[in-house]
């Protein structure tokens, strides 16, 4: 294997999820979700004071590099199915949300995963400028499964979330939705769905990305280091 590879082969068959993985890999709907609070507040008061070294930061990118950062921290989110039947792990994921254009069309960004926020907006704001412009490709231009299928809805507050998928019985790619803000006093909620292929991710795996998530986005400065 190249080791320079963006992936690497693993073996879920082994070990300890091996049963889990037989069951689930035959299961008729294989794919399971959850939708959880977070609370951001702290990451919006910061964004002011970001924006006099990162020039046009918005509230979108931050707290998308917060949830990329959270779920790349998890490995099993950075697994995906072969059509041979077995199984890859990214070394990094990207994230693929839509964004919605002035014409109410939307179109799809790739937003490329880097730990720090300082390297993560610049071309992360350029990639969402690109995808606003109405000439530009209307989804991503190279198709792979190292990424994270994301959407907004800034105008609802759900509670629940149903993902449109054409990915076929072996898409294991993760896909989440973020809600709108909903503000009380100083702490401000966002609603986060995930769902996962039960194959390669379990319950306990969504709740470390919960709470890594949550955790960046109480201490936002983290997101610098």
């Amino acid at each position: 294997m190249d080791a320079d590879a963006p992936y690497l082969p693993i073996d879920p068959a082994q070990g300890p999820r091996s049963r889990a993985f037989a069951f689930y890999r035959e299961a008729e709907r294989p794919r399971w979700g959850v939708t959880f609070p977070v609370e951001l507040g702290a990451l919006l008061t910061a964004l002011p004071r970001w924006r006099e070294r990162l020039p046009g930061l918005t509230a979108f990118v931050a707290y998308h590099h917060a949830v990329l950062r959270a779920a790349n921290a998890v490995p099993a989110l950075r697994q995906r199915l072969t059509p041979e039947g077995g199984a890859v792990e990214w070394r990094a994921v990207d994230a693929t949300p839509t964004v919605l254009r002035a014409d109410d069309s939307f179109a799809v960004a790739r937003l490329v995963y880097a730990e720090r926020l300082a390297d993560f907006a610049g071309p992360a704001l350029a990639a969402v400028a690109e995808a606003l412009r109405p000439e530009s490709p209307w989804g991503v231009r190279t198709a792979q499964t190292g990424e994270l299928h994301m959407t907004t809805l800034p105008a609802v507050a759900f509670t629940h979330f149903t993902h449109a998928r054409r990915g076929g019985f072996d898409d294991a790619t993760p896909s989440l939705a973020l809600g709108g803000f909903q503000r009380e006093g100083e702490r401000v909620h966002m609603a986060v769905n995930i769902e996962v292929h039960h194959a390669l991710v379990d319950g306990v795996h969504v709740g470390r990305f919960a709470e890594a998530l949550q955790g960046l986005l109480s201490e936002p400065e983290r997101l610098w280091a």
